[in-house]
């Protein structure tokens, strides 16, 4: 039996928050266990009413990105982090 995950009346926040939560569960189980199974249904439902919700805001005739395949943010620099190459005696 295939359950449909209607994620469509959280609020955005929500859905981030249960996203994250879901994500710390996939790394509480097994590699091999079946449980993977819904919660990987669940994060995919939220996933799309994420992107649904970003594509309504987005003005007409914008191209929409997947944001799956988007780069994330660059690693911030530690204090002690040095590029010797760039460094002045």
């Amino acid at each position: 039996m295939t359950r449909d995950h209607d994620v469509r009346q959280l609020t955005t926040a929500a859905l981030e928050q249960t996203k994250r939560e879901l994500r710390a569960n996939l790394g509480l189980i097994s590699p091999g266990s079946p449980a993977h199974v819904p919660i990987l249904a669940q994060m995919r439902a939220i996933d799309a009413e994420l992107a649904r919700r970003a594509g309504d805001q987005q003005p007409h005739g914008s191209q929409r990105h997947d944001s799956g395949i988007l780069p994330g943010p660059s690693p911030m620099t530690l204090p002690g982090d040095v590029d010797r190459e760039k460094e002045v005696p």
